[in-house]
């Protein structure tokens, strides 16, 4: 069993790097790159496995000008593992070589990504719970990833896409989380929440405190954020306010697998909801855009959903040809 695990994760490995050296050709087509995405998302071991032989690929910048111009790799190499990935190598010296290049860096780094670290992602719909080796744990939403690397005396996270939970454990490092251009250190045993929007992120600290700063080049920027505080920030500035244990249980809902509503329009809540679905609501009548909602529905059960707001108002609902529901006015 031990050796059948370590050959598949060998092939996984070796698949990757054929992958990294094809999306560096330009000649690479959108068929390729389509093909890519659909492999990558067969599970969380390849994008990972994607991740770690892209570090390694740009630390062999030297190695792509020995490219010859007119040769590239065969894209028949480059297919999901249902065929060999090395067994058409001979077809292309170039790709063998650079493959077999990736595939070495990797081993020489000690099989590291990013510098010492690894990436984890959700799918959409999907949570996970991560705990690192400091105990520290991160909770990622829908279609979410992060990139984690302790080096340099930091715990280090950067927040790739969507929104986590971070509970920082005791330790003598820093935990620092990146969101967008911003750098955001918690205290010990602090928990916060971060959740990416347009060109900046909103942060929540349901737990001990963090330092909030939204520009690193201008220090005077930080902001000091204490439990109960919640703060938005983006290109044209940020800001921050007190906030109830009611409205925090809220904003976190998803933990529980529900969207907590309070207010928000029903085009607020229909963008919610299609964060966690692949049927998508879809406002068709602006008109009704603005209706106001409350209640406490399930994140996958966008039917559920639509229900409550066709039983409330002058709404109807139905399917079209790509099975999105559609809501416009009664009438």
């Amino acid at each position: 069993m031990e050796r059948e695990t370590g050959s598949r994760r060998e092939a996984v490995r070796q698949a990757a790097a054929l992958w990294v050296v094809r999306l560096d050709d330009a000649a690479c087509s959108a068929a390729d790159r389509a093909a890519f995405e659909a492999w990558r998302d067969e599970s969380h071991e390849h994008e990972a496995a994607f991740e770690r032989e892209a570090a390694a690929w740009t630390r062999l910048e030297r190695l792509r000008a020995m490219r010859p111009p007119a040769e590239r790799p065969d894209r028949d190499l480059l297919a999901p593992e249902r065929r060999p990935v090395l067994s058409r190598l001979g077809q292309s010296t170039w790709a063998r070589g650079m493959a077999a290049a990736a595939v070495l860096a990797l081993s020489v780094a000690g099989v590291t990504t990013f510098g010492g670290g690894t990436a984890y992602a959700t799918a959409i719909g999907e949570r996970r719970v991560v705990v690192l080796s400091d105990n520290s744990r991160i909770e990622l939403n829908t279609d979410s990833k992060v990139l984690v690397r302790y080096r340099h005396g930091v715990r280090e996270v950067r927040l790739v896409r969507g929104e986590a939970v971070f509970e920082a454990a005791r330790d003598a490092r820093p935990f620092v989380v990146r969101a967008q251009d911003a750098v955001i250190r918690a205290d010990d045993v602090s928990e916060l929440a971060v959740r990416l929007r347009g060109d900046g992120a909103a942060v929540t600290v349901k737990k001990g405190a963090v330092a909030l700063d939204p520009q690193p080049a201008e220090p005077k920027d930080e902001m000091r954020l204490k439990a109960g505080v919640a703060a938005v920030y983006n290109s044209t500035g940020s800001r921050a306010r007190a906030i109830s244990e009611g409205e925090i249980d809220r904003v976190l809902a998803w933990r529980q697998g529900a969207i907590a509503l309070n207010g928000q329009s029903l085009e607020q809540a229909a963008a919610e909801f299609n964060r966690y679905n692949r049927q998508q609501v879809r406002i068709v009548d602006p008109a009704i855009a603005g209706l106001r909602l409350a209640g406490y529905f399930q994140t996958t059960e966008p039917r559920s959903f639509v229900d409550a707001v066709t039983n409330a108002f002058p709404v109807k609902a139905w399917e079209d040809a790509d099975g999105d529901i559609r809501l416009s006015r009664k009438g």
